[in-house]
């Protein structure tokens, strides 16, 4: 019997092009000659023409838990941890890609990697029918990623994962039927991509060869397109440099240097409404093993704990001077775990920021260090089935919000006045109510005599509007599967205005409506941004799959709330 040639799993990334030698894809300091540089291994005739690798071998270091626990357990004073780097530059037709071992990944920089290139190729090639692993970032403030992994070879449907409004990061799966590819087991994409096969580089430049000419002329998967929703918009069109100008104006405020040529105030981008400005780590950087964040701007360095927007402005203003364009290339972030290790890659700023920013008519995003526009037919198709949630502002006729009354009270003050002199309407905001659980779970901040379970948010980006619309949508499911709930909901109601405890006795509740105030001619739901406008269709559906009747309502802000 034959004996199998031995595999590896090969993780290979796609250099972008413009670079003059491949090993100036290093970060800085794995450069060949410094301190810890990659140093090149001599080659073989059995390697491909023009492939070269470079090797950083056992680097050791004593962890922080050895340390702080050897006086208990002597043993541990003996402890290292080992790491390897190999990184192998393959050339595939014109292009290069970088094969990654141990921890070779880690050495390059991100700037000079093809973003989205292995998620490209699985668009295209991928079965999806034969699905085992989805990874994915929501586009809003949260910034919130998962991981679903289910038994290998099953349709991608049954991932229960609602894919819109998702930027998909990672897939598992394997390839559909074809001639062009051998068994390559169960294929990883991401940025990468990730296969076994055996140790022949002569095959594996083969198999590159045929993923790179599939990403760039095939066309994806009908159940895989939405991973060509973002549409990628080119590093150096003027679009890209006009809406950096913005970024910045937004990030830096009075410390960001004025654009070169036109105002920012002349550029078309200066019309369009900020939606969406967050820090966010990107993919490499596990949260749980995140203890601080080191920022590097040429020689200097600050650090910040603290992952949030404030924390990452703050540390920014330590550094002298104005910032422009260039800062979001040439400021550097590192995540560190509490040993003082990198568990990320030195990423320029930019990948560390979520951004949103648009009109009625186009919308452009930022995520990951990369700039997309969305996909026109998305975004027709998103208007259309909003189109179908009814507009419930005239039948309800709330007030104004015509003040903001006392500090830190601005919601319910609202809500105790909107049933002034109305006998249809009570105010249930603030009402604590327990669910079997012993959680609290809001009911709704007003009902009205028709049904209408009515959750009221003034408007100030996205990550309120998902708490809204999340919260319409468990106070439902609540009145529904918790009888004790349900009860002490009617109880309550009956104890305020006797002539509602009918309405309040629907089950399910016949309407959820969720009521957004503006302070200005906004118009609901056309003027929210993208992915809450994705937020707001999502909790719409598991409404309706509850039995309930999704509503939303307008409310005008006429009182400015002082800072």
């Amino acid at each position: 019997m034959t004996a199998k040639a031995p595999a590896l799993r090969f993780n290979c990334f796609l250099l972008r092009e413009g670079l003059t030698s491949p090993e100036r894809a290093f970060r800085s300091q794995y450069l060949p000659g410094a301190a810890k540089g990659m140093r090149k291994l001599a080659t073989s005739p059995a390697a491909p023409k023009g492939c070269v690798a470079y090797l950083r071998d056992r680097s050791e270091k004593t962890p922080a838990w050895a340390k702080l626990l050897a006086p208990v357990f002597s043993e541990l004073h003996a402890v290292q941890n080992f790491s390897n780097r190999l990184v192998i530059f393959l050339p595939v037709n014109d292009r290069t890609f970088a094969i990654c071992f141990g921890y070779g990944s880690s050495t390059l920089e991100w700037s000079w990697i093809e973003a989205n290139f292995g998620l490209k190729f699985a668009a295209r090639r991928f079965d999806s029918k034969k699905m085992s692993g989805l990874g994915s970032r929501r586009i809003d403030a949260s910034a919130r990623s998962q991981w679903v992994q289910i038994p290998a070879n099953s349709p991608i449907n049954e991932f229960e994962i609602e894919l819109d409004g998702e930027f998909t990061r990672k897939l598992v799966g394997k390839l559909d039927a074809g001639i062009e590819f051998p068994d390559l087991g169960a294929v990883v994409a991401t940025d990468s991509v990730s296969f076994k096969i055996d140790t022949n580089l002569v095959m594996v430049q083969d198999i590159l060869k045929k993923m790179l000419d599939t990403a760039e002329t095939a066309t994806a998967n009908k159940d895989l397109a939405f991973i060509d929703a973002l549409e990628p918009l080119r590093l150096k069109s003027t679009i890209v440099k006009d809406l950096e100008k913005l970024l910045v104006d937004e990030l830096f405020g009075d410390r960001a240097r004025k654009p070169q040529g036109t105002p920012l105030q002349q550029l078309p981008v200066s019309s369009l409404g900020v939606h969406v400005l967050s820090f966010a780590p990107p993919d490499d950087a596990s949260v749980e093993n995140l203890h601080d964040f080191v920022v590097q701007k040429g020689e200097a360095r600050e650090v910040f704990e603290v992952m949030n927007l404030d924390a990452l402005r703050e540390t920014l203003r330590r550094f002298p001077g104005k910032f422009g364009v260039s800062s979001l290339s040439d400021i550097k972030i590192l995540a560190r775990d509490s040993n003082g290790d990198a568990v990320s890659m030195a990423k320029p700023l930019k990948h560390w920021l979520i951004f949103e920013a648009g009109d009625a008519s186009k919308r452009y995003l930022l995520t990951l260090g990369k700039w997309y526009s969305l996909a026109e037919k998305y975004s027709e198709k998103l208007d259309q089935d909003l189109s179908q949630i009814e507009d419930v502002t005239e039948i309800l006729n709330l007030r104004a919000w015509d003040d903001w009354g006392p500090k830190q009270s601005y919601e319910e003050h609202y809500n105790e006045k909107a049933t002034d002199k109305r006998s249809d309407l009570i105010c249930l905001d603030r009402y604590r109510l327990f669910a079997e659980d012993g959680d609290q779970v809001e009911a709704c901040d007003l009902l009205h005599a028709d049904g209408y379970l009515i959750h009221v948010k003034p408007y100030t980006g996205s990550q309120t509007l998902s708490h809204l619309f999340s919260q319409g949508f468990v106070s439902a499911q609540t009145i529904i599967s918790d009888k004790k709930y349900r009860q002490d909901f009617i109880d309550a109601v009956n104890s305020i205005n006797p002539g509602l405890t009918e309405a309040a006795s629907n089950v399910p509740p016949k309407f959820v409506t969720y009521a957004v105030a503006f302070d200005g001619d906004q118009k609901i739901p056309q003027d929210l941004p993208t992915f809450s406008k994705v937020n707001l269709r999502s909790f719409s559906k598991r409404v309706r799959l509850l039995g309930s009747i999704p509503t939303i309502a307008r409310i005008q802000v006429t009182f400015k709330k002082k800072k």
